[in-house]
């Protein structure tokens, strides 16, 4: 970690105007999500998991809260919300090599890899054996692809992905885009810039123009042997779990976690941080916007369990054909009373 670039508690307490409690000399070398934070790192806790910090083994924490914090670390205390403060917090690192500077060396394809003329493969890119890149297809830098992987054409890996073996990717894909992340702060919507990066386990399956943003400051996963098909939306620090099933137009918004073996039909959509327990089954067009146990079949906007979710539609069925019953007699006593005798 000496060779790395690193800035100081006190040196980013001083850019964002903050507060420091505790060595304001301790060396920073990265950012991370507090769940993956370590002594060398910064992070931050929303609110409403500041009774976690105890737990935090992060180098400092960024927050609000300054009353009743354990002894013994080193904090950034923030006029704002801690989110509010990560558009500066991110491009202050940036400035200061942090990221963005990895010095990458040529890139290693197998022999056996099968790689088209109008590839593009950036520098640090490594290619596994038996690997097939179509014509179009774009690799940044530092991506790691496992053997016998197939690459559609047109489709485009960012900077520092990692996917495994036997994986394919259809056309017109990209994986590692850009995050859609942005905090209103003072009125004004404000971009949080993305360092984080994707991984894709072993065997996955992915169809054509399926978008998987990268992480903002940690990884978007998804799983072993999961299944995902066209035109599929994953959002930033999404988890998707080991052998899932994700069919064509689901949107996944960012921070939401798919547990194991869950099933998602066409066209539902999933609110950011919420949770999807194992072995649950989505139903089409389901709106998901809270947390779903395990083993739950799902269904409906705002979404519900599947029984209850019929017993509420027969109801409004049984209502409709009522208020259509009476609806037509009123009419046509109307009708009668208009007509001339």
């Amino acid at each position: 970690m000496m060779d790395k670039p690193y800035v100081t508690v006190g040196e980013i307490a001083e850019h964002l105007g903050c507060q420091v409690l505790g060595n304001k000399n301790k060396k920073i070398f990265e950012i991370s999500l507090y769940q993956d934070s370590n002594e060398d790192s910064l992070t931050y806790v929303p609110y409403q998991k500041i009774n976690q910090i105890p737990d935090i083994g992060a180098g400092a924490i960024l927050t609000k809260i300054s009353i009743g914090l354990p002894l013994h670390r080193n904090y950034i205390i923030c006029k704002h919300e801690p989110h509010e403060m990560l558009p500066d917090v991110i491009a202050f690192l940036i400035e200061k090599r942090l990221y963005g500077c990895e010095v990458s060396g040529k890139p290693m394809l197998s022999e056996t890899s099968e790689v088209a003329e109008t590839v593009s493969i950036q520098n640090g890119a490594i290619i596994g054996d038996h690997t097939i890149l179509s014509p179009g297809v774009s690799i940044g830098r530092n991506v790691k692809i496992g053997s016998h992987c197939v690459i559609g054409a047109n489709t485009v890996i960012g900077d520092h992905c990692t996917i495994g073996d036997d994986v394919q990717i259809g056309t017109c894909c990209s994986i590692g885009t850009e995050n859609f992340e942005y905090h209103k702060f003072q009125d004004e919507w404000r971009k949080i810039p993305a360092i984080g990066t994707v991984s894709i386990g072993n065997h996955v399956r992915i169809g054509g123009n399926v978008v998987i943003e990268k992480g903002t400051i940690g990884t978007t996963t998804i799983g072993d042997f999961t299944q995902i098909d066209n035109l599929v939306q994953i959002g930033h620090e999404a988890k998707i779990g080991i052998q899932c099933h994700i069919v064509s137009l689901v949107a996944i918004a960012g921070w939401a976690e798919i547990g194991n073996y869950v099933d998602i039909y066409g066209q539902s959509a999933i609110s950011n941080h919420v949770k999807i327990g194992d072995h649950s089954i989505l139903l089409a067009r389901s709106g998901v916007d809270k947390d779903v146990d395990q083993n739950m079949v799902i269904s409906g906007f705002p979404a519900q369990q599947h029984r209850n979710e019929l017993k509420y539609q027969a109801f409004l069925r049984k209502l409709f054909r009522k208020n259509t019953k009476a609806t037509t007699e009123i009419y046509t006593l109307s009708l009668h009373d208009a007509l001339p005798i």
